[in-house]
């Protein structure tokens, strides 16, 4: 069950060619640039057009919001270096050690804490902190709820009759308000004996062994399995420490509400500390280096490590939305960096060529992080319920020409439902070929369909796109011609990001609001997405593949009993043979069922300033994307 909501990514300093994160469109230009300016090298600057969502760990669903966050709060692990398969530990001295457990039958990840880690105002943190901001990033039940219920759930303080995703809901809101209470009266710098006694009871997700050591038992999640991605899902921002003391003298903790002084105020065990932060279109926030930080005496003991340098240079992010405005600040040296919301092939032709700034293209799978594409047709309505229209339609698209005119060729095709350079995804061997254009054969298809003879001409088709930028409203124009050879005919219609999350829900009465004609619609065919909150295949099926998934569910409407099953039968496994299996047949499947038409891959590029140093890049990352942080980071002059 995945959230209707996803992690929407923002490209800061790297840039992607289409980004799936919109921000409000303002005109202000910032005002906070004293620190700002070509040849300084005390401040790193940064022009970003996305506002975070929240400054709350637990609630923050938007990479804005993770690259904030991830400045100033800290996890038990983080992604090593650039993989994306091999982690370091941060708040834990590593990655946990894996043991059966006998009473569940799953696995128990005990983690060793770092001595002497404190908060940026000298409060302690120790097991019973990370117990609490665990237990509390569930309770408050927001959108990256689903990245821990996946393996953990609340508790009831029963050994005998723990509580798991699949409790009765009276049982699960009557041991919610009792540890809401808990949360909120207890002390976790020093909690009494008995306290600490039901921190350590077994049986629960999140199991106290003692003030330098937690267990993560898994198990009680909606996937009931011993999850591959363990560390990978609690690299994410709701896995992060808070300071207990500091979140109850501000509003504490509400079941299934967010903080409001949380949302936009910062309090970490992070390199950073945050200050000014204004979250409207000229504003931004200013990121200084913790004098606090207990980092120091750990990085020195792994160098290795670029989760726990200490911060030596100060950054300021401006809200700034304005491509030529960015594009001219990056060129004039007034910032090192930028985040846009939308950049096509002539903005990084115009960055192209100056000798203070690098533009360098990377690898498909910071494309694939970022944002997927394919073409919903929503297999229930006429004429998509007939299965040689999907087909003729699939092959009546020149991928090439999209590719080639609208991406300026910096993009490339896919096959799903798992994206190019992750696990067990279809692209590297080539199991099922790319769709591909072949416009006798889409005709043969289309004679062979209610669509016969031109049958369907006259019955114009709504079909929905982001409309952030030249290339998708060309490839919309591009689909609208090679349709027409074949007698379907569309109405491209451009929608906002926020637009398109509302096709994505359901009303009251449980239809879906792309049904209705909500922002220009029925939309029964249209441009879909998804970008990843961390590194698995499972991220992805669970929202593009399984019938419930918030990609899937109001888009495609794609329902097959045989890819529910291994959405989540893959999802606990461990063994290559089955998932390969697995992800084999749900590709077959969905490959032979052309209700997704996957599409392309938009190339990602790092672009920055060429005297900033530093850059460690990873593409999940969301301190700046590609980057596991800003920590370390440095200007020469």
């Amino acid at each position: 069950m995945k959230p209707q909501t996803r992690n929407i990514i923002v490209i800061v300093v790297v840039v992607v060619l289409v980004a799936a994160g919109i921000g409000g469109y303002y005109v202000l230009k910032h005002s906070t640039t004293s620190n700002c300016g070509p040849n300084q090298t005390g401040y790193i600057c940064i022009d970003q057009a996305e506002i975070p969502d929240s400054l709350d760990p637990a609630v923050t669903f938007s990479t804005p919001g993770w690259a904030a966050v991830q400045q100033v709060y800290q996890g038990l692990v983080n992604y090593n270096g650039s993989s994306v398969t091999s982690f370091s530990g941060v708040l834990a001295t590593n990655n946990g050690t894996e043991s059966y457990n006998p009473s569940t039958g799953f696995s128990t990840y005990t983690f060793e804490l770092r001595p002497g880690v404190v908060f940026s105002n000298g409060d302690p943190y120790n097991a019973y902190v990370q117990w609490y901001s665990l237990y509390r990033s569930l309770l408050l039940a927001q959108g990256p709820q689903f990245i821990l219920e996946q393996n953990f759930y609340s508790t009831n303080f029963t050994p005998s009759n723990p509580l798991s995703y699949y409790s009765p809901i009276a049982a699960v809101q009557a041991a919610n308000a009792t540890l809401v209470n808990d949360l909120n009266s207890w002390s976790f710098s020093s909690p009494t004996a008995g306290e600490i006694a039901q921190m350590e009871l077994p049986n629960q997700s999140f199991q106290v062994i003692n003030s330098e050591s937690i267990a993560l038992n898994l198990g009680y999640g909606y996937l009931a399995s011993n999850y591959t991605y363990l560390l990978a899902s609690i690299s994410a921002p709701n896995s992060y420490a808070v300071d207990p003391a500091w979140v109850d003298a501000n509003g504490g903790v509400t079941t299934g509400q967010p903080n409001d002084y949380l949302a936009s105020n910062t309090l970490g065990t992070g390199p950073y500390v945050m200050n000014g932060y204004n979250g409207v279109g000229g504003g931004g926030y200013t990121l200084t280096p913790n004098s606090k930080y207990w980092g120091a005496t750990a990085s020195q003991a792994q160098p290795w490590n670029n989760n726990l340098v200490v911060a030596n240079t100060s950054i300021e992010v401006i809200f700034q939305d304005t491509i030529d405005v960015t594009t001219n600040d990056l060129l004039t040296g007034q910032v090192q960096g930028a985040s846009f919301a939308y950049v096509g092939p002539s903005t990084i032709q115009a960055l192209q060529g100056h000798s203070n700034v690098v533009v360098d293209s990377l690898p498909v799978i910071y494309g694939a992080t970022s944002g997927s594409w394919w073409i919903f047709l929503n297999s229930s309505v006429a004429p998509f319920n007939n299965l040689s229209v999907r087909e003729a339609i699939t092959h009546a698209i020149n991928y090439q020409q999209i590719i080639t005119d609208a991406f300026g060729g910096y993009a490339d095709q896919w096959v799903g439902p798992v994206p190019p350079a992750y696990p067990y995804n279809n692209n590297v061997t080539a199991k099922e070929p790319y769709y591909n254009y072949n416009l006798t054969l889409a005709q043969q298809e289309i004679a062979d369909s209610p669509c016969a003879a031109s049958a369907c001409a006259g019955n114009t088709i709504n079909y929905m796109y982001l409309n952030v930028g030249a290339d998708w409203s060309e490839t919309a124009q591009l689909l609208e011609v090679d349709l027409k050879a074949i007698g379907i005919t569309i109405n491209p219609v451009g929608v906002s990001l926020d637009e398109l999350y509302e096709e994505q829900g359901r009303n009251p009465d449980g239809s879906c609001v792309s049904s209705t004609s909500a922002n220009g619609g029925p939309f029964y065919m249209g441009q879909e997405f998804y970008t990843s909150d961390y590194i698995s295949p499972d991220d992805w099926t669970q929202n593009d593949a399984v019938n419930t998934g918030s990609a899937n569910l109001c888009m495609a409407g794609f329902n097959n009993a045989t890819v529910n099953f291994d959405t989540y039968y893959a999802a606990g496994q461990s063994d290559p043979a089955v998932l390969t299996a697995n992800y084999t047949a749900m590709t077959q499947i969905m490959y032979d069922n052309y209700s997704e038409i996957w599409l392309v891959v938009p190339t990602s590029f790092a672009v920055y300033s060429s005297n900033l140093h530093g850059y460690v890049f990873n593409p999940m990352a969301s301190g700046e994307p590609f980057s596991i942080g800003f920590n370390t980071q440095w200007l020469s002059s």
